[in-house]
């Protein structure tokens, strides 16, 4: 049997062939012819005519406007190539005090500004000067007194300012740690004020009787372990029968820190920030709660101001 084939087109047979052979070539040429006419649709899809794009006429405002950015960005290339090494160090550190500066107020004598809240004559006007009568005077107040007038003692103002000074900034740095702070007070004419201070603050006041052993034997008072405050404050250190407040013992043996209003009859020994005063006229006691309370929210929105890490 002989076969002839072309080169291209179709395979022809010459002689008695096998039917199958021709009827599976058959089949290849029409499969092939599908694949080519297909192949040929999906190039004629792709060749999409091109669109014709206009060109974009600029303005003269534009054409300034990409100008002066041009200009700007060439400026800055050129500052940065004429920094120096040692000036972009200097930078560097400057930016590395800002953030120590809100990290760690500690290297700062006054971050919170408490200096600002009030002035001596502010103390004046609250007859925080006034001290009680002669002869009354403890011995460890003499380095605090002025002098004495119509038979009543007076405070220096000037120490006085200093020592709240410092309280006060002890209070916000107490607050900006997210210490819990405590109002103490016996007297029942100041125990309104002091509530209040320490509700508007955020914090805790005990206004009444002071129980014995309220610190030193939390445990089976609260039955339970309890977290003791951080920081009292004592807007008097006298209880009404004139003698030492209980707290004030307490809190030593449990090595709390303490802020005390102290009078002329006081012991300021026990008291970590002593601020000699008056500490029975409404006047000075609602400026001496107003003054903590604010340098507790000094303390609370700096806070607040720090960047979570």
């Amino acid at each position: 049997m002989e076969y002839e084939a072309a080169v291209k087109g179709r395979l022809k047979l010459k002689g008695t062939a096998n039917k199958d052979i021709q009827k599976k070539l058959k089949k290849k040429n029409k499969e092939k012819a599908k694949n080519d006419g297909e192949s040929s649709k999906t190039k004629e899809q792709n060749e999409t005519p091109q669109s014709y794009k206009q060109p974009v006429v600029k303005t003269k405002a534009q054409l300034k406007f990409e100008q002066m950015k041009e200009e700007q960005q060439k400026k800055r290339i050129l500052e940065k190539a004429s920094k120096t090494h040692k000036q972009r160090v200097e930078e560097f550190n400057r930016h590395l005090d800002k953030l120590k500066e809100i990290t760690n107020p500690l290297r700062f004598p006054d971050y919170f500004g408490v200096r600002n809240l009030f002035r001596l004559k502010d103390l004046f006007d609250a007859k925080v000067h006034y001290g009680h009568k002669d002869g009354t005077l403890h011995p460890n107040m003499k380095p605090y007194i002025f002098g004495s007038r119509l038979g009543h003692i007076i405070f220096d103002l000037d120490k006085t300012t200093e020592l709240l000074q410092d309280a006060l900034n002890f209070t916000a740095h107490i607050a900006y740690k997210g210490g819990i702070i405590l109002f103490v007070s016996h007297y029942p004419q100041h125990t309104l004020t002091v509530e209040n201070a320490a509700k508007e603050a955020g914090e805790y006041a005990h206004a009444r009787e002071w129980d014995f052993h309220l610190l030193t034997n939390s445990e089976k008072i609260y039955k339970g372990v309890t977290r003791l405050p951080d920081l009292i404050i004592m807007v008097s250190t006298l209880n009404p029968q004139m003698q030492e407040h209980t707290a004030v013992r307490d809190a030593a043996k449990m090595c709390i820190p303490t802020i005390g209003i102290v009078d002329s009859n006081s012991n300021p020994n026990l008291i970590t920030y002593p601020v000699p005063g008056n500490d029975d006229s409404p006047t000075a006691v609602r400026l001496y709660c107003n003054l903590f309370r604010d340098a507790i929210l000094l303390g609370k929105s700096k806070k607040s101001e720090v960047p979570s890490s």
